[in-house]
């Protein structure tokens, strides 16, 4: 995509300003202002693998909302829902068996549970789990050596208000809602190859984002991803960026070379005190000296007695005497919460006083929430935490391949 297929507007909103202006004693220097590239908006549609994380052999399917039919894989109806209905689909080798409460018994290669009506929506039970999940729209399932291979053909947009509500949770300020909307977006669009050769686009687990059938989207988060619907970041070549977050920066976050080694422009250590006040901003954790120094490899030091070595601003690297270790590879091997802390040697201990919770790298999300409560824009938000990015809708990326 070029620069000049688009117009660009600077996004300057005068209350904005003088709000930025109130508070810019906090933080020192403030840059808010994101670019908008304008196109029209469009529907996509995803293929979620579900229930990637453990084996299934038996579900069983009710519509929920609408009206479904099984379709086979030669695009036949096989079968058509009626009102309270319910049908078990078991895997059997390569093959499926399906049953059905008004006589429906057969085997098959494929079933495509197809919805029609707004917004249709069907009721899943796995095996003997006791909790019903709920998918939107259509689901495709086969067999693989015994075990049921399920995907959720989706809106985008139902995906993303889904994903939103299993990463935020219920509580949260809608302008909040809104940035996750939009760094879910980003992520799952930068990812969509990711398990192409499992035959679907992402998975439902941490690998890509956690994508739950348990948890209905509040109110508050269909309304944020309806409001920032098909919106996802740029950087300044027009490319999606790594929407990359975490829990709280304790008060500085990461360059992104300091954690992956790969450099980024717009993830770069900015000062954040809006988290400090956050539960997760500070903690704890004490070692023994010689299980301190095993652990990172370290040659024993006899020297290092009532020793304090602060880390007032972000280090990639932790050094002690003639040792150093990359303070990431540092959190890996110590289990620590976060890679900035200082660390106090006394009487065999070693204490270290960390800040924040998580990698560190770009948007932290407490600093963001205590932002959008006090009346910063989700624009001004992401153009704070992500710097010189753009935000654009979806069509505009796909129009210009």
């Amino acid at each position: 995509m070029k620069n000049g297929n688009f117009s660009i507007l600077i996004h300057q909103v005068k209350s904005a300003f003088r709000l930025a202006a109130i508070l810019a004693t906090r933080v020192g220097i403030l840059v808010f202002s994101i670019n908008f590239i304008w196109a029209s908006n469009c529907c996509t549609q995803i293929s979620v693998g579900v229930f990637t994380h453990k084996p299934v052999s038996t579900i069983l399917l009710s519509p929920k909302t609408g009206r479904y039919h099984v379709v086979g894989s030669k695009g036949d109806t096989l079968y058509q829902f009626r009102t309270d209905d319910a049908i078990s689909v078991s895997a059997f080798g390569d093959r499926l068996i399906l049953k059905g409460v008004y006589g429906l018994a057969d085997t098959i290669s494929e079933a495509n549970l197809v919805g029609s009506a707004l917004k249709p929506s069907l009721k899943l039970r796995a095996d003997d789990e006791s909790r019903e999940c709920v998918y939107f729209e259509n689901l495709k399932i086969s067999s693989d050596e015994g075990k049921l291979k399920i995907i959720n053909q989706v809106d985008i947009e139902q995906y993303v208000s889904r994903v939103v509500q299993a990463e935020v949770g219920y509580g949260a300020n809608t302008e909040y809602y809104k940035i996750q909307s939009i760094i879910c977006r980003t992520y799952a669009v930068k990812n969509l190859e990711r398990h192409v050769l499992d035959g679907y686009d992402l998975c439902d687990m941490e690998h890509c984002q956690v994508y739950s059938g348990l948890k209905t989207p509040s109110n508050e988060v269909k309304t944020a991803t309806v409001a920032t619907s098909g919106l996802v970041m740029l950087d300044k070549a027009n490319a999606l960026i790594l929407s990359a977050f975490h829990a709280n920066c304790g008060g500085q976050t990461s360059n992104s070379e300091d954690v992956w080694r790969e450099s980024r422009s717009y993830l770069t250590s900015v000062t954040d005190t809006f988290c400090l006040q956050s539960r997760s901003a500070t903690w704890d954790k004490w070692f023994p000296m010689d299980e301190f120094l095993n652990q990172l490899g370290f040659n024993s030091a006899d020297t290092l007695s009532d020793q304090l070595i602060p880390q007032p601003t972000r280090s990639k690297y932790f050094t002690l005497e003639k040792d150093s270790i990359e303070t990431s590879k540092m959190r890996r091997l110590l289990g620590l919460r976060s890679t900035y802390f200082d660390a106090e040697f006394k009487d065999g201990q070693v204490k270290l006083s960390g800040r924040g919770y998580g990698h560190g790298v770009g948007l932290c999300q407490q600093g963001a929430m205590e932002m959008a409560r006090i009346g910063y824009t989700y624009s001004q938000i992401l153009g704070y935490y992500y710097k010189g990015v753009s935000l654009a809708p979806i069509s505009a990326i796909q129009s210009a391949k």
